[in-house]
């Protein structure tokens, strides 16, 4: 049962409630994130926007199957800016990107 929801609040967070399948693989697929959003942020900072569109690329395709919808949009975002060459717009979804990767929790189902 992937599932995700947004929690408003104090500040915003949101859940994901990923399949009890893949919770031995979400820990690796979580510190992959934040490692290669710091690569992202790298490659926008030297202007490399093709790297940067090839990784959100890569991130639309995978992060859906995990439950994390809202990243597979924002990544869905960051690949358009890439292409456009839109240093702005790249920059502001990395760091939505940062603050979902920091405020994202992991909520697995009880197995039946």
């Amino acid at each position: 049962m992937n599932e995700e929801q947004l929690i408003q609040g104090a500040q915003t967070s949101w859940v994901v409630r990923p399949d009890r399948d893949l919770e031995d693989l979400i820990p690796s697929f979580l510190e992959n994130r934040k490692r290669e959003l710091a690569e992202m942020v790298a490659a926008l900072a030297r202007s490399d926007y093709e790297i940067v569109r090839r990784m959100a690329h890569t991130w639309k395709g995978i992060c859906r199957p995990y439950g994390f919808v809202h990243l597979e949009t924002l990544s869905k975002k960051l690949e358009v800016a890439g292409e456009a060459e839109n240093a702005e717009e790249a920059k502001s979804i990395l760091q939505q990107i940062d603050e979902y990767l920091s405020r994202v929790q992991i909520v697995y189902e009880p197995s039946v």
